[in-house]
């Protein structure tokens, strides 16, 4: 009898051990959850929001780590049926490289062009003379005239 109680509670040791290990912890869905954001609230991240949907949401990570699901096969699953606005950055390697990508190169590009435009004037700028500035326009005199004759 006491051999049956020996290997029962050797039993019950190891699978609290295994069930201990294969237990998913708050940390492990807060991990996936701050990839993911709200579908409520606007730019919240999802393991910051305490929204009933965030809570399910939460409520089914959890569910699907316990299946044995990656993080990544997790995201995938939510991206699959929210859509991409769940994980705020584009699934799709193109899309990712637009979204990341295009202000950058638009940014170079804007710079280009103010560069060009001030090289440009200041070449301009080089090439113009004193001796116009110093030349008085045609109508200057007669102007002047015209003053002096409304004020006298």
């Amino acid at each position: 009898m006491s051999r049956y109680l020996t290997a029962l509670v050797i039993v019950l040791v190891t699978a609290i051990g295994i069930y201990a290990q294969d237990t998913v912890t708050q940390d492990d869905v807060d991990e996936v959850a701050s990839r993911m954001y709200c579908p409520v609230c606007e730019n919240e991240p999802l393991d910051q929001c305490y929204n009933p949907t965030c809570i399910q949401w939460k409520r089914e990570i959890r569910d699907l780590m316990d299946q044995g699901l990656s993080n990544q096969e997790i995201l995938a699953s939510f991206v699959e049926r929210y859509g991409e606005h769940v994980v705020g950055v584009p699934q799709d390697p193109f899309l990712r490289f637009l979204s990341f990508g295009a202000p950058l190169i638009g940014t170079l590009i804007a710079l280009a062009i103010g560069l060009m435009t001030f090289m440009r004037w200041r070449n301009n700028q080089a090439d113009v003379s004193v001796e116009q500035y110093d030349e008085k326009p045609k109508y200057a005199d007669s102007y002047r005239s015209q003053i002096e004759r409304d004020l006298g």
